[in-house]
């Protein structure tokens, strides 16, 4: 039984036409009402498209012909898997997107589709004279491109992630088999707003002008931002600001393995990145047949200009030591599942278990909070060894810091389980799965199809910023709306899933998240750039970190929006972290987890500066 405080579910519709908003607008939503949005979207952009592999494109258009996970349209391309892949809207070369065709006098440059619908095409930079090799190439053999690029290996630079039920061995063709990998993506509106701008696809912001004779200023943006508590107005010419109805996806992908029951996955044909005959600086692609286990969904719309934030994963990805489901399908718990390994207490988020030390003041010499310790400080690794894999759970790897660096990830040099969300889904959430699921079923069952989209479910949803005014965790305990830590540290079990991403608040400081992050940059990495002071500078420069602009205030934000607007809105490319970071670096291969290192050498020297950027951004 439902309390009166709680808001009736909302009924979820099986219809291919995405949502414009949140009735009644997001700032004034119930959490209930949110999450039918985000269902809303998942079912619509997972509707068959028109695109169909060799044949002629159009993108981003639901085939209205085909029913929602109709058989007789398996072979199809789903909606959001033909937006635009980062790459083809930014490629690496800073050069026009592929297929980019400027609009002819008589018609408006918003209504043309500047190239839009051009097949896949993954253009990275110059080293690879405008592709990437194919890693078996044999003459007279065409692959079809896969509009599928996982040309991401790990999260945003942090850590790895693994699933102990992806298969061991990789037969030769992909040399880690149990990463997962992932990919961003952008629809038609976002495209055509970047592509009508002359050398916005070139441009990374907060670094440098666009390309010479680029239109709009999008160096301004970020401190126009600042300077007046929000976004410009939407589809604007001078600044960064997208027009509503812009939408960005990023999903991971794993292979399959034995234990894995395929029919509770969507798989399809992805490309992937590997070293080119083991050279980790030169990567080749591959494709494959992967499983789908996470989806993000954000959207700009009229009453949210800072986008609504929804994120899908598989039902099956979170299993205890045994292999059991520790979720059921609608994303509570499941009671008669022990998370726990031997000898761990409940809560035990991950193996070994961490915890996050925050304070409101600055230490001198490098013992300075906030770092992330041990709990209790001995505790062992998930396996013996990195020559060990987990069975069965999920699993991460965290980046080894640069020496000299710093910075600071605990725990590195082995393997941490993951047991549990940090946060578990809250029952509001869990309510709208339940019924967005039934009415799937029914549904795929009065058309005869077998299709696996009732074995997804919503993790949470964030559609309006909440500014935490005080360091330490976030309190708030209102589970109808977004105040309360689930839906204030959303993330995702395998796209967000270390300490630091799990409950991410404020900025980064190195590797470690804090509300404090200026006055740790000031205290201790003085040899670097130091950003502007805020003004008016607060008492011991203990400020809170603002890094969601709406309403005419800053927020300290956390979860997906926190982080969007870390890297996204006070960078200069609205919410949009491909838009801030522009031309895309080469694509990523899988470093060697046996050895130790985090990550590649690369990935490790652009990880400090990409943090370096995020600090400095702290108090613009």
């Amino acid at each position: 039984t439902r309390s009166p405080a709680q808001a009736p579910i909302p009924a979820i519709t099986i219809g291919p036409g995405v949502p414009a908003d949140i009735p009644g607008g997001a700032p004034s939503a119930k959490l209930g009402a949110a999450a039918a949005f985000a269902w809303q979207e998942f079912i619509a952009l997972n509707w068959p498209s028109v695109a169909q592999t060799g044949a002629a494109n159009t993108r981003d258009t639901p085939d209205t012909g085909c029913a929602f996970g109709d058989p007789r349209c398996e072979t199809r391309w789903l909606v959001w898997e033909t937006f635009r892949g980062k790459v083809e809207i930014f490629p690496g070369d800073a050069s026009p997107p592929p297929g980019y065709a400027t609009a002819p006098p008589s018609v408006a440059p918003a209504a043309w589709s500047w190239g839009y619908d051009a097949a896949p095409k993954y253009r990275y930079n110059a080293q690879f004279a405008g592709s990437v090799p194919q890693c078996d190439a044999r003459a007279g053999i065409v692959t079809p491109t896969s509009f599928l690029n996982l040309d991401e290996t790990d999260e945003i630079t942090l850590n790895s992630m693994y699933s102990g039920m992806g298969p061991l061995s990789g037969n030769g063709t992909n040399s880690d088999p149990q990463l997962v990998r992932f990919l961003a993506k952008a629809n038609r509106t976002e495209y055509v707003y970047v592509a009508r701008h002359n050398g916005w696809w070139a441009y990374s912001a907060p670094v440098g002008p666009p390309i010479p004779g680029a239109t709009g200023t999008p160096a301004s943006t970020g401190q126009y931002v600042v300077q007046n508590g929000g976004d410009p107005p939407p589809n604007s010419d001078n600044y960064v600001s997208f027009p509503n109805g812009t939408i960005e996806a990023k999903a991971g992908w794993r292979l399959l393995g034995s234990g894995d029951d395929s029919r509770r996955f969507h798989t399809k044909t992805v490309r992937y990145y590997e070293p080119y005959h083991g050279n980790m600086t030169t990567p080749c692609w591959r494709q494959a047949t992967f499983g789908l286990i996470a989806l993000h969904i954000i959207q700009k719309t009229q009453s949210a200009p800072y986008f609504i934030y929804a994120t899908f994963e598989q039902a099956d990805n979170i299993r205890n030591p045994a292999g059991q489901p520790v979720e059921r399908d609608d994303g509570s718990m499941n009671t008669v599942v022990n998370p726990c390994p031997p000898g761990q207490a409940t809560p035990c988020p991950t193996t070994p278990g961490t915890q996050f030390v925050d304070g409101p003041t600055p230490a001198p010499s490098s013992a300075f909070p906030p770092q992330v310790v041990l709990q209790p400080a001995k505790s062992p690794y998930c396996t013996p060894s990195l020559q060990q894999r987990p069975r069965y759970q999920l699993y991460y790897l965290n980046a080894t810091p640069p020496p000299g660096s710093g910075q600071s990830a605990v725990p590195t040099g082995g393997f941490v389980c993951v047991n549990m969300r940090a946060h578990p889904i809250p029952k509001e959430i869990v309510a709208v799965n339940d019924a967005a699921q039934s009415a799937i079923g029914t549904y795929l069952a009065q058309h005869h199809s077998a299709a696996p989209w009732a074995h997804y479910k919503l993790v949470n949803v964030q559609y309006v910023p909440i500014d935490k005014t005080s360091a330490g965790p976030y309190t708030g305990h209102d589970p109808t709306t977004g105040q309360n830590p689930a839906s204030y540290y959303l993330a995702n079990s395998v796209v967000e899933t270390n300490n630091i991403l799990q409950t991410f608040s404020g900025g980064l400081f190195g590797n470690i998240r804090s509300d404090y992050a200026y006055q740790f940059w000031l205290q201790e990495l003085p040899t670097l750039p130091a950003p502007p002071p805020p003004t008016p500078a607060p008492p011991n420069f203990n400020a809170t970190h603002k890094q969601v602009y709406y309403g005419g205030s800053g927020h300290d934000m956390g979860g997906c929006m926190g982080c969007h607007g870390s890297q996204g809105q006070t960078q200069g490319g609205d919410f949009s972290v491909i838009m801030a970071r522009g031309p895309v670096q080469p694509p990523e291969v899988p470093h060697s987890a046996a050895s130790g290192v985090g990550l590649t050498a690369a990935a490790t020297q652009g990880r400090v500066l990409h943090n370096r950027r995020i600090v400095r951004d702290v108090q613009p």
